[in-house]
């Protein structure tokens, strides 16, 4: 395992110094004014508009201004963008494993989740946050190992011609970005950087890759996704309640005791008179107003329902908003009223939104189950370290950027 790189800054001093051969006059100093014309001392030197100016009436093209920053130390920057107390070791990047030869290194893994671990970090507990920098690392760690031996798998199924035609691909993607920038090469360096931060030369390597991936996708995962007319209609009949739901109704009832002669003929002038049945119920001291209970019709209807068979024919008589007759049981008087019936739309099969729904849903499972076999086949044959100990390795990096509080 390659050692981990330690970063340290360094002072340098330079020093300018005279020498010459043997003399007996006294030394004398060397100064920047020995080499300059001293009548130009008056003169303005012109600005950046003026000198492009200046250089165009001359029939010279203007140079490009030039960025202090190089486009280099700029990603040095982000790779050691890393926060660490006064006096405490950091270890900035070190290899945790390989993948069919090439070797992988922390920063590859942290790197892209680092923001996501720093505000996890900071909103929360240290060990609620352990357990989410372990499942944020092994995710990032699988894709990092799928994706390089997809890649391996991409490149070793290429035919000659095949690399020929993404060559080509590619020269074309890396004219049109230079060509967007008026044909020069520093400008589209720095607009891609810009708008990707990330190099030509990385933007252009990111683009092959997900082209391989992608056409190794649809030649090894695709074809095996197939749904056809038949599964459609079986996994419809399994859902059939999901697209034709039943009817529910919602049943009022008014209870009282059958002795109580005097407020039953007051509840049933009042429901003679018009007025509401929820109303009615909630003065003579029923629960929620009366309302009784919600079914769901069955395909039988009411003859369905699983309730005293001297209900049903009663129900049976009622529409929406009606009240029933008093009946009599035992020692109770009843009133039923139907309050609500709702029905919600049927979809039928040969429904062409149903049909476009449920085959987008089974290619998807098709897609996932192709996707898992190709998968642990690419497992099978790769060549690499175990997962679980590049985990290990690579949390244990982790674990020095964001300590235990």
């Amino acid at each position: 395992m390659r050692p981990a790189i330690i970063v340290s800054i360094v002072a340098l001093a330079l020093v300018l110094c005279g020498c010459g051969g043997p003399s007996t006059a006294a030394p004398r100093m060397v100064s920047l004014a020995d080499f300059s014309d001293p009548t130009l001392r008056s003169v303005p030197i012109p600005d950046a508009t003026a000198a492009a100016v200046a250089l165009e009436a001359a029939g010279l093209t203007p140079p490009e201004p030039i960025d202090p920053v190089s486009l280099e130390s700029r990603s040095l920057d982000a790779y050691f963008d890393i926060e660490a107390r006064p006096g405490e070791p950091v270890v900035v990047d070190s290899l945790i494993g390989q993948v069919n030869g090439r070797p992988v290194y922390a920063d590859e893994v942290l790197g892209p989740i680092a923001d996501q671990l720093r505000a996890e970090y900071e909103r929360m507990a240290w060990q609620e946050f352990q357990g989410v920098m372990e499942q944020l690392v092994m995710q990032r760690l699988q894709e990092v190992v799928l994706n390089e031996l997809f890649l391996a798998e991409a490149r070793a199924s290429m035919t000659q011609q095949q690399q020929h035609g993404l060559l080509a691909f590619m020269r074309t993607i890396e004219q049109d970005l230079v060509g967007k920038s008026g044909g020069v090469q520093s400008r589209a360096q720095r607009e891609v950087m810009a708008e990707e931060g990330r190099t030509i030369e990385e933007y252009l390597k990111l683009q092959e890759e997900r082209v391989l991936i992608e056409t190794l996708m649809n030649e090894r995962v695709t074809p095996f996704a197939v749904v056809s007319w038949h599964d459609v209609q079986r996994e419809y009949a399994k859902r059939r309640s999901e697209f034709q739901p039943a009817a529910t109704i919602l049943v009022g009832r008014i209870r009282l005791r059958t002795k109580d002669a005097e407020t039953i003929t007051a509840v049933q002038q009042r429901l003679d008179a018009g007025e509401s049945f929820t109303e009615v119920a909630a003065d003579v001291g029923m629960a929620d107003r009366g309302v009784w209970e919600r079914y769901v019709l069955p395909a039988t209807g009411i003859e369905g329902l699983e309730i005293a068979d001297a209900y049903k024919p009663v129900l049976k008589k009622l529409s929406v908003g009606g009240v029933s007759p008093p009946l009599e049981r035992g020692i109770w008087t009843m009133w039923f009223s139907l309050l609500e019936r709702s029905q919600s739309p049927q979809r039928s099969l040969f429904d062409s939104d149903v049909q476009q729904q449920l085959q987008q849903e089974l290619y998807g499972r098709a897609i996932a189950q192709a996707q898992a076999k190709f998968i642990n086949d690419v497992l099978q044959r790769g060549i690499y370290e175990e997962i679980s100990m590049m985990h290990r390795r690579a949390l244990a990096i982790a674990a020095t950027r964001f300590p235990p509080r």
